[in-house]
């Protein structure tokens, strides 16, 4: 009969339904996992109705930040959406800061699929996909989007520390045509990081350090205007 269609079709469109509700809650949940040093970050939620370039970005900042924030103590930091002023007024945001003994690091992440093309003095570094009908994107060097950070932050902290700038990629699928000093894949990240020592920074300074910087994580409000205001500036 016909209403049995009917009731089949309305099960089939709920489970569906459910199906893309368990979905989107997994991927917005931004869970850090147990361990490591204390996480701070702005909001950093997304849905269906965010670009999908900037739910790629912000899953990859999840993702590197799940796997970076086991390798501090407990009184090591882990910063997220850190955003700072250049010199000529406008701002940048800093994906990620680490802030411990070993050092401070000033992360950008990328959740770049595809084959990955670029050198450190490259104005551009090219992304090519699989797929023939999709065409290169060409993307601002990370490399020097992340040292000018650094710059920025060093400056910040009144030039006393060797701030250490690192491209992190979430999800490399094929990086052989990246010819850089500062990338690298998140496993690639830890493993270097495991091999540092220990004494780039006095641990009675890490405190303070971290104080100076809390301010300046943006705000659910302030992420957003600052993506406005970049769309707005390179679209």
């Amino acid at each position: 009969m016909w209403w049995i269609s009917l009731i089949i079709v309305l099960v089939i469109v709920a489970i569906i339904a459910i199906l893309v509700l368990l979905i989107t809650y997994a991927n917005n949940k931004g869970d850090y996992g147990d361990g490591g040093g204390t996480y701070v970050g702005g909001a950093n939620e997304t849905s269906f109705l965010t670009p999908a370039n900037e739910r790629a970005g912000t899953r990859g900042e999840n993702l590197v930040n799940y796997y970076l924030r086991p390798l501090l103590r407990s009184d090591e930091y882990l910063l997220a959406n850190v955003i700072l002023k250049t010199k000529n007024g406008r701002k940048a945001e800093v994906d990620a800061i680490i802030i411990s003994r070993k050092g401070i690091f000033c992360i950008e992440t990328k959740k770049w699929v595809g084959h990955i093309f670029g050198s450190d003095d490259d104005e551009e570094w090219m992304q090519r996909y699989d797929d023939p009908y999709r065409p290169d994107r060409h993307h601002r060097n990370p490399v020097k989007q992340c040292l000018n950070h650094c710059s920025i932050l060093d400056k910040l902290l009144y030039e006393r520390y060797d701030i250490e700038g690192a491209v992190i990629f979430a999800d490399l699928e094929d990086g052989h045509g990246i010819c850089s000093a500062y990338a690298y894949t998140i496993q690639g990240f830890r493993n270097y990081y495991r091999e540092l020592s220990d004494d780039e920074i006095n641990p009675a300074e890490i405190k303070p350090i971290y104080q100076k910087l809390l301010p300046y994580v943006a705000t659910s409000e302030q992420l957003e205007a600052y993506k406005e205001e970049t769309r707005n500036r390179y679209n």
